[in-house]
């Protein structure tokens, strides 16, 4: 279990303060696979460091299990190696003087407790679990960068930590190794039960391996879910345009049905559009209506019986391999489209297409 609560981390520098961390309160529970996610410079590696006992806060508290590792008001700052974490940088930050074998045994070698036997077995146990077990002789520097990433995560979790840190673990490698690795570390520290907080600017990584995402915007959080609640239903218009594609239509609220599914019209340069309102809206008031490219159908004919069908003009057709992404055209409002690559759809058609109501989320505008 991690805790952070009210965490601030002021910087300085020649052009005066720099506030990082704004405030950070989060609970990370026992076995989780929590990660922030956002752009360069919001925030999320200082968090990151601040509870590795790296960076020392300027305010807050900080537990890992149910010991107190940070606390401003009470004057505590445990030690890094005090605090029963393991962790992966981005840049592995392994040894390249020492081989394999060496490099899991060091933080064992530290601890001084351990016989020669012990840290063998160990440092073997921990090579078997990344698939390292056949090069424990050979050079660090010999490694891939794959090996290298395994290398140091078998590394972090020789001591069987309590937790583990991962600072963007999987950035230096290329795009199809990055896929396969993604998958291979979710299922090793899932199987281990490790609580996991994982620092990523990769959306892709964030959905496919967490339990729960918190993005994170100028030293603050913005919105923490599941991936499916971060992804389908964003609070912000940061966190839609952050993660995804996403179209953004401006709008009026116009009415509001009665009922439990917030369902209700919003008028916009395209045509009134049946959406899902946030709670406490009112006619008239301004909104943004959030709509992911895969979500918009496209339909061979308009029916009366249909909400929210737009006749557009396919303005450019590009193949990416497992879709078909169309950019049309619906009045002066320029939508992204994706579509299933055997779809028969050529620029310059006109098309129908269909928003599906529940998938029209609406958020407050200004």
């Amino acid at each position: 279990m991690i805790r952070i609560a009210n965490l601030h981390l002021r910087y300085q520098t020649d052009r005066g303060s720099v506030h990082a961390v704004r405030g950070i309160s989060l609970e990370v529970k026992p076995g989780q696979f929590y990660t922030l996610l956002g752009p360069s410079g919001c925030g999320k590696t200082t968090t990151l460091r601040s509870v590795a006992g790296l960076e020392k806060p300027d305010e807050g508290e900080i537990f890992v299990g149910d010991d107190l590792v940070f606390s401003s008001s009470r004057g505590i700052t445990v030690p890094p190696y005090k605090r029963d974490i393991g962790m992966v940088f981005q840049s592995y930050a392994i040894w390249p003087h020492l081989n394999v074998f060496e490099n899991v045994a060091f933080p064992l070698r530290e601890m001084k407790r351990k016989s020669q036997q012990e840290i063998r077995k160990k440092v073997g146990e921990a090579l078997a679990l990344v698939q390292l077990d056949g090069l424990a002789d050979r050079p660090a520097p010999f490694l891939s960068g794959g090996q290298q990433q395994r290398l140091a995560l078998a590394r972090a979790l020789v001591k069987e930590p309590r937790v583990l840190l991962l600072d963007e673990p999987l950035s230096n490698l290329d795009a199809k190794l990055r896929e396969e690795t993604r998958f291979e570390l979710r299922e090793l520290v899932k199987r281990l039960g490790i609580t996991t907080l994982y620092v990523t600017h990769d959306q892709l990584e964030a959905l496919t391996m967490s339990d729960v995402v918190t993005v994170m915007d100028q030293g603050g959080i913005v919105q923490s879910g599941t991936p499916m609640e971060i992804y389908q239903a964003p609070q912000e218009r940061f966190v839609a345009n952050f993660i995804g594609l996403t179209n953004f239509l401006k709008g009026r609220v116009r009415s509001i049905s009665v009922g439990k599914n917030r369902l209700g019209e919003a008028e916009t340069a395209s045509g009134n559009l049946r959406c899902v309102l946030p709670d406490g809206i009112a006619p008239g008031e301004p909104v943004v209506l959030v709509v992911r490219p895969e979500d918009i159908q496209l339909i061979t004919a308009a029916s009366d019986r249909q909400e929210n069908v737009l006749s557009a003009r396919v303005e450019a057709v590009i193949f990416m391999g497992d879709a078909l992404e169309c950019q049309l055209s619906v009045g002066s409002q320029r939508l992204r489209v994706k579509l299933h690559p055997s779809t028969s759809v050529r620029q310059g058609d006109t098309v129908c297409l269909r928003l599906p109501p529940e998938r029209c989320r609406a958020l407050r505008g200004s």
